[in-house]
């Protein structure tokens, strides 16, 4: 097994790290494994953007702007509808 040291950690970060174990039960050591198992379990940056690099790129028919504005228009309507008993154009 590996030795990894940390060394002049500030008070501060060690009082928290100490407070954060005491809340899981844990001590420090196990709870500093803890929080690097947790990182290592999600990509790093540039391991994540080299994925997206390699992704096939997506046609889609109409711009993000414009497919947000459309469900906004469909929520509003359906609103409109709900709280005026019926009556389906919306009001500009």
């Amino acid at each position: 097994m590996s030795i990894i040291q940390v060394k002049n950690v500030p008070p501060g970060m060690h009082s928290e790290l100490r407070r954060r174990a005491d809340q899981e039960g844990m001590t420090i050591r196990d709870y500093v494994l803890k929080l690097i198992e947790r990182d290592q379990r999600v990509p790093s940056k540039r391991d994540w953007l080299e994925r997206v690099a390699e992704l096939e790129p997506v046609a889609v028919s109409q711009s993000a702007a414009d497919m947000v504005r459309e469900a906004r228009e469909e929520r509003d309507d359906e609103l409109m509808r709900r709280t005026e008993g019926g009556g389906g154009a919306r009001r500009r």
